[in-house]
């Protein structure tokens, strides 16, 4: 196959054509004037002819040019139309961006990293859901949301998405300072207690059912909900205990009043993934963000 011109040949070519002169065209594109004659050069010597009359009030295509330029013309808003149509069906615009999280992001790291964030990117705006990530999923699959950061026990169940793991958190079982199973040793000590737990259909708590099931917890009458704010107001005014990740009792999260129960069984740890929709073409914004939570991940203490 014959070599192409190069697109910007043929910008300089359309934009001397609707000028009539080389000086108009080189202020009008920001070039200087021997760039914009050497430009037009080289796109008649690929030609092997002349494009433009010269005369001495200007340039101006002769036959072959006015041919040319038709093609050129339809060739290039052609290409701008596609690049148009793509971006609005599979890309994001870059005038807003939207997260969604688990609790453990957004009482953590999630501060940080939207300051940061924000600094780059001062006058986007900036929508956050939080929620456990069957719950976002739907959103990240139809677009409504740009990405995010949860739980997942096996790729199958975000094969729309791709995933990247961030990070591995370890999970205990938290209750009230004053709870009277505060000082409980095992599992076993915890069979009559009143339990609160995150909703999902997958992931770490999809998983962990089985997992107190087998150490003799009855969760069947447990609370569910997707509000963090409703799990830790049940712990810590109606003595509920829940399982959460372990940095949500521990740093800048010990004024949620939670208290960690040390009992000898050590809980499954989960891995957190970063997932965002196969379906679009990542936003400029996306990728910035995705670098950085990825940095933030790796120097923190549960990250790596």
């Amino acid at each position: 196959m014959d070599e192409l011109p190069k697109n910007k040949h043929l910008l300089v070519f359309l934009e001397v054509s609707k000028c009539g002169g080389i000086m108009s065209a080189a202020r009008n594109l920001h070039m200087t004037q021997p760039s914009v004659t050497r430009i037009i050069k080289e796109l008649e010597t690929w030609m092997g002819m002349s494009l433009f009359q010269r005369t001495s009030s200007g340039v101006f295509l002769n036959r072959v040019g006015s041919i040319f330029h038709s093609h050129v013309l339809s060739y290039v808003n052609g290409l701008k139309k596609s690049i148009s149509e793509l971006k609005m069906e599979f890309g994001k615009n870059c005038q807003s961006f939207s997260l969604g999280y688990s609790s453990l992001v957004g009482y953590t790291i999630l501060p940080d990293i939207i300051s940061e964030f924000k600094m780059i990117h001062k006058d986007i705006s900036l929508n956050i859901y939080e929620g456990q990530l069957s719950s976002l999923l739907p959103l990240v699959n139809s677009g409504a949301i740009d990405c995010a950061i949860g739980t997942i026990s096996d790729n199958g169940s975000v094969s729309e998405c791709y995933a990247e793991k961030l990070f591995q958190s370890q999970f205990s079982v938290f209750s009230s300072p004053l709870h009277p199973l505060a000082r409980a040793k095992n599992f076993a000590q915890l069979t009559s207690a009143k339990w609160v737990l995150p909703e999902t259909q997958f992931g770490y708590y999809y998983k962990l059912n089985d997992f107190l099931a087998d150490n003799g917890i009855d969760i069947r009458s447990a609370i569910r909900t997707d509000s963090i704010s409703s799990i830790l107001n049940l712990v810590t005014c109606a003595n509920y205990l829940t399982i959460l990740a372990s940095p949500m009792g521990e740093g800048r999260n010990k004024k949620l009043a939670l208290h960690k129960i040390a009992i000898q069984e050590t809980l499954p740890t989960a891995d957190y993934y970063f997932v965002w929709s196969k379906k679009f073409i990542p936003s400029i914004l996306l990728e910035r963000f995705m670098a950085i939570i990825k940095e933030r991940c790796a120097i923190s203490l549960w990250g790596a």
